[in-house]
């Protein structure tokens, strides 16, 4: 995406570092051009285990490893949501809830294990990143049998 490209998908083995990469290049891109930046996964509970709570490798908060304090306006963590310096926004969301996200306007968006995601959260999305100059998902794959997309 560095070259311009709009759309990322990683198909990595499961544990290889999916979410790390995407959140490090979406705290970048957070910096570069101020808007809202969602990681969406299938689930709202999901997201808040695997990034909102989850703790990496080195033993780190992953939200504290991407977005040191520093770095952070406001922090609310009953809506998942960090306000950055900038006065861009990042926000843990699930595809099983997306009618809730309707009215928004996120310049990025990372779908979190997307063949387990609800396929009607991109058909909602789509068009909104469409709409945006240089916007950008990716989508983040482990490899499962039975995906249905």
């Amino acid at each position: 995406m560095e070259g311009g490209g709009r759309r990322a998908v990683a198909v990595w083995h499961r544990r290889a570092g999916k979410d790390s990469l995407a959140l490090n290049w979406t705290a970048v891109s957070a910096f570069k051009e101020k808007g809202l930046y969602w990681h969406l996964a299938p689930e709202q509970s999901q997201v808040r285990k695997i990034v909102w709570d989850g703790i990496d490798k080195q033993g780190r908060r992953i939200i504290d490893q991407v977005w040191p304090e520093a770095l952070r306006k406001n922090k609310n963590s009953q809506e998942m949501k960090i306000e950055l310096v900038n006065g861009s926004i990042w926000q843990c969301v699930g595809s099983d809830n997306y009618n809730s996200l309707v009215g928004s306007n996120p310049r990025g968006v990372v779908f979190s294990e997307y063949s387990l995601a609800d396929p009607d959260a991109w058909d909602m999305i789509r068009p909104i990143l469409a709409e945006q100059y240089r916007d950008w998902e990716t989508d983040r794959k482990s490899t499962r049998l039975n995906s249905s997309h």
